[in-house]
């Protein structure tokens, strides 16, 4: 009698490579470094201002800093079009300028 064949899904494939990605833990680590001091000094951060491939790693990064910071979000517009009616609004974070050191506002 022969010992059964384990047999591999796709799904078991991808599953197993899913926590193989070095890389992008780089990428995650230096968009960290990046972002957090521009945050720390009172300056606005802006998702359309990343390349679109960054856009979910600086999701990422956000999600992770909005735990230890006071972090808020909100729209702004980057352009309008009144004669076509159109507006081309961006996600921006911030840190209020009262949680700066110093407690300055910033504009």
């Amino acid at each position: 009698m022969s010992a059964p064949r384990k047999t591999k899904t796709p799904q078991g494939d991808q599953a197993e490579g899913a926590f193989k990605t070095t890389s992008s833990t780089i990428i995650f680590t230096e968009l960290l470094e990046l972002i957090k001091p521009q945050l720390l000094v009172g300056k606005d951060v802006r998702l359309i201002d990343f390349l679109p491939e960054q856009r979910p790693v600086v999701i990422g990064v956000m999600a992770q800093l909005r735990d230890e910071l006071p972090i808020r979000s909100g729209w702004q517009t980057v352009r309008e079009s009144h004669l076509s009616e159109t507006r081309l609004r961006a996600r921006r974070y911030s840190i209020d300028g009262a949680f700066l050191i110093g407690g300055e506002d910033h504009v």
